[in-house]
């Protein structure tokens, strides 16, 4: 008879460790961004373009990403570096969740991030909650983005687990049913703490 334990729990960065949109869904440091760097939506556009699926894929570095497209006529006019635009970038894209940290910090089972991430940004998130987690699976270094079914395979040749040993926590549907169709176990986080708690109380991994 196949045990369903959870052995292991893999957290979603945005949207669950990170608080990084508002109510309208619009990311927190784009409020802010225009007037100290003049950055408007049209510069966001081409910055997070079609190119952005490589960058987190690791196919394209975004440093030269950004160098590119900061000497296209669209950014002529402003005065800031890719090297200003991305140290703002990390430095205020991030709210830590701090219900979420305690959450895992109470856990009883080993802890990952996984999350469609370039370098630069999975470095600065390690350095600032890393701490809490046994690991980190980028996609960068994957190859693969959720909800792919060789990011989640990857995951668990990596660790060694079934699918039904492991619980993606993610506040995105399409990458929880990318997760279930692999045979995870899932939690849709959609802001409710309370009931994450006692989902992982119902399958004990939580005192």
């Amino acid at each position: 008879m196949q045990n369903n334990k959870i052995k292991t729990v893999i957290f979603d960065v945005d949207g669950v460790i990170f608080k990084t949109r508002d109510d309208n869904g619009a990311y927190l440091w784009s409020r802010t961004i225009k007037n100290d760097l003049g950055l408007t939506s049209e510069h966001f556009s081409a910055i997070f373009s079609e190119k952005w699926d490589g960058i987190i894929r690791g196919k394209i570095d975004l440093n030269e990403h950004l160098q590119t497209i900061f000497q296209e006529n669209l950014f002529k006019d402003l005065a800031v570096t890719p090297q200003q635009y991305t140290q703002y970038w990390l430095n205020h894209d991030y709210h830590v969740n701090q219900d979420i940290l305690s959450l895992v910090e109470s856990l009883e089972i080993p802890c990952y991030l996984g999350t469609n991430q370039e370098c630069l940004r999975t470095s600065h998130i390690l350095n600032t909650v890393g701490y809490c987690f046994k690991g980190c699976f980028a996609s960068y270094k994957i190859g693969f983005i959720k909800p792919e079914q060789e990011f989640f395979q990857h995951i668990q040749e990596t660790l060694l687990l079934p699918p039904h040993e492991l619980l993606l926590i993610d506040d995105t549907k399409n990458n929880i049913d990318g997760a279930q169709r692999c045979g995870w176990h899932v939690y849709h986080y959609q802001n409710d703490i309370d009931g994450l708690i006692n989902f992982l109380k119902i399958h004990e991994t939580i005192l």
